[in-house]
């Protein structure tokens, strides 16, 4: 199926400009509304005017993509997971980046503690703050009052979106009916209790994961037909993962199948959101051993997760993660998600200025660098991590790091120049000395004539800046270098 262009979109609003979804026009709105900035609810002609529920119930149609998005939880950290019209990043992009949910057994002996970690762990990297997504209650304790009476535990302490696990379908539906109102997703529905809980989940308009335990998508695609004949709209599929000797690449081939199955045949009873349970390691080997090999055991766990990650799996839920001992597994998973879901149509930008870093004074440095991101907040880092107080020149470079810029040109002489002027850099120090980073060696002397200023060539990475200044940073020496050239 063809992306629909905004025109085709913009065709289908009422096209009045109205102002009240918070765009100019009907045609800005439609632009966003294709890249996912919005949603069709946020136009209210569409929604309240009968006049347009034809014209509505097209425009759905239109903008489905082959991969149904479904969604978890509600507020401000509700999950859209799935909805990709793509299968590999470079041929348009990800949009909705893979969910990590940690699971929680019903018997934790303080529920309320490890929901409000789980809820406000958080990792800070390259100026984005990366955060779990969900928690999958599971019931182990075999319990119908135990199980319900952990869900309304967990949700009266968390905000994140919840998955309710357990394959009797009387104790989920008692443990769903409690906490309802957020939204959770059920797990699961097979071919014994599809009935049970679909019928419940489409009452109560809730999220359910369709899953066959011996990994036969065959029985999956079924399950996802009789669901949807049932009335459900928000499926996700689970084709079982496995450990073992061939096991990771039948799990990774099941979940390729389902998604090339949607997105490339457009198979609907494909089309839905795929997930994994790397946490099934635990449940599929015998774990004995001393401290060293149960570390062993949850590297296995995460590599599994990481791969599932990298293939653009709609949701995971893992194990180890509960403890703030583990957090070295959620780091590597937040980041290698950022990775692989950061938009590679877009660079990733900040703003060009002169930045401040510590309280920099008459005599501080001046680092020169580009307004690529991740370029820009590295170096920051690392003047930080050498306790400098200096001041950070972003110029702007279009978003393309320093080696590509130089040689493109957006990263010049002339544009750092302007960027020196444009911040007024040197009224706010006594010198007129600027570091260039290593890469930009090259452009020293043209700067020098450009800027009106001494130009020192620094470390090629970031990470020498201590250094650097330790030996060589001397304004008194550099300033009087520069009198004499301009006698």
């Amino acid at each position: 199926m063809a992306r629909p262009s905004p025109l085709e979109v913009y065709g289908l609003l009422d096209k009045s400009n109205c102002g009240d979804c918070g765009y100019d026009t009907c045609m800005a709105f439609a632009t966003d509304l294709l890249e996912r900035k919005i949603r069709i609810e946020d136009c209210t002609h569409l929604m309240q005017d009968p006049k347009q529920k034809k014209n509505l119930k097209k425009l759905r149609e239109m903008i489905m993509p082959p991969q149904k998005p479904v969604r978890i939880g509600v507020g401000e950290r509700e999950l859209t997971i799935g909805g990709e019209e793509v299968l590999m990043r470079h041929q348009l992009t990800f949009y909705n980046p893979t969910g990590i949910f940690v699971e929680v057994p019903d018997t934790h002996g303080d529920l309320a503690k490890v929901s409000k970690y789980l809820t406000e762990a958080a990792v800070e990297r390259m100026g984005e703050k990366l955060t779990l997504d969900g928690i999958a209650l599971r019931c182990v304790s075999k319990n119908a009052e135990d199980f319900k009476n952990a869900a309304k535990k967990i949700a009266e302490n968390t905000n994140l979106p919840i998955m309710l696990c357990c394959l009797e379908p009387e104790f989920l539906i008692a443990a769903a009916t409690e906490i309802k109102n957020v939204k959770p997703a059920l797990y699961a529905a097979t071919k014994e209790t599809w009935e049970k809980v679909g019928t419940f989940a489409v009452q109560n308009d809730l999220p359910i994961i369709a899953v066959s335990p011996s990994g036969d998508l065959d029985e999956l695609m079924s399950l996802s037909a009789t669901l949807q004949k049932l009335g459900s709209d928000q499926i996700i599929l689970d084709p079982g993962t496995f450990f073992g000797e061939g096991n990771i690449k039948l799990t990774y081939d099941n979940i390729q199948q389902l998604r090339i199955a949607a997105i490339d045949k457009e198979n609907e009873n494909a089309g839905w959101p795929v997930m994994g349970v790397p946490a099934a390691y635990w449940t599929q080997y015998d774990i004995e051993g001393d401290e060293e090999e149960i570390w062993k055991h949850k590297y296995q766990e995460i590599i599994m997760a990481s791969i599932m990650i990298a293939i653009d799996t709609s949701l995971i839920i893992i194990h180890t993660g509960q403890e703030e001992e583990d957090i070295w597994a959620l780091l590597a998973l937040v980041t290698l998600r950022q990775s692989i879901f950061s938009d590679p149509r877009v660079y990733p930008t900040v703003d060009p200025g002169l930045y401040e870093i510590g309280e920099p004074g008459p005599d501080a440095p001046v680092f020169v660098t580009s307004n690529y991101r991740l370029t820009k907040i590295p170096v920051e880092i690392d003047i930080k991590g050498a306790n400098l107080d200096a001041y950070l020149l972003v110029s702007d470079s279009e978003g393309i790091g320093i080696e590509s810029a130089v040689a493109g040109g957006q990263f010049s002489a002339g544009s750092i120049a302007e960027s020196v002027k444009e911040f007024n850099v040197f009224d706010k120090v006594d010198h007129r000395i600027l570091i260039i980073p290593g890469m930009a060696a090259r452009l020293s002397g043209a700067l020098e004539d450009e800027a009106d200023a001494f130009v020192l060539v620094g470390p090629r990475d970031s990470s020498g800046i201590g250094k650097f200044i330790d030996k060589q940073w001397d304004p008194k020496k550099y300033m009087k270098e520069y009198e004499e050239r301009k006698e």
